[in-house]
């Protein structure tokens, strides 16, 4: 991969990427760590990729093994609050905050396939290869997150 290559791919990539990292994390500048972690591996990379999907879905499933790894590490810092957060996003509408605010008051394993699911746009079956999970559970924690996240915001998302 050449340089030019790389630049585009950290320009077309590393807002989806921290979106997914801080849907582990919680935290701003532990999911902008797990960002360059990502692209350093990238870098270091001699693999050739198919397509941008293909190089995209790479760095989908790098960045969430790199998210659960950081869960782990004895490092971990304390997470940032929601309101911290609030102030690095511009939400076009209030709804649009109250809707990540629910999102991200989901457990981790719920948050994380809503995320891919309706932000990255990946299919069950994308998911649960990028997760390494069957895509029955994929399913279920679909699912499940959609219940929790009706009892949160109430009937007046049913059709947003």
């Amino acid at each position: 991969m050449n340089n030019d290559e790389f630049i585009y791919a950290v320009k077309r990539n590393s807002n989806r990427l921290y979106l997914i990292a801080l849907t582990f994390t919680k935290n701003h500048y532990d999911a902008e760590d797990i960002v360059q972690n990502t692209f350093l591996k990238l870098m270091k990379q001699n693999k050739t990729f198919e397509s941008e999907k293909h190089m995209d879905n790479w760095l989908t499933a790098v960045c969430i093994n790199e998210s659960k790894d950081y869960l782990k590490s004895f490092f971990r810092k304390n997470s940032t609050s929601l309101e911290d957060a609030k102030e690095l996003y511009t939400f076009d509408k209030p709804k649009d905050f109250d809707l990540f605010t629910a999102v991200m008051s989901l457990p981790k394993k719920e948050r994380t396939v809503i995320h891919l699911f309706y932000y990255e746009d990946l299919s069950i079956k994308e998911i649960a290869v990028v997760m390494k999970i069957s895509e029955s559970s994929v399913g279920t924690r679909l699912h499940r997150a959609r219940k929790h996240l009706k009892e949160i915001l109430g009937d007046e998302w049913i059709n947003e």
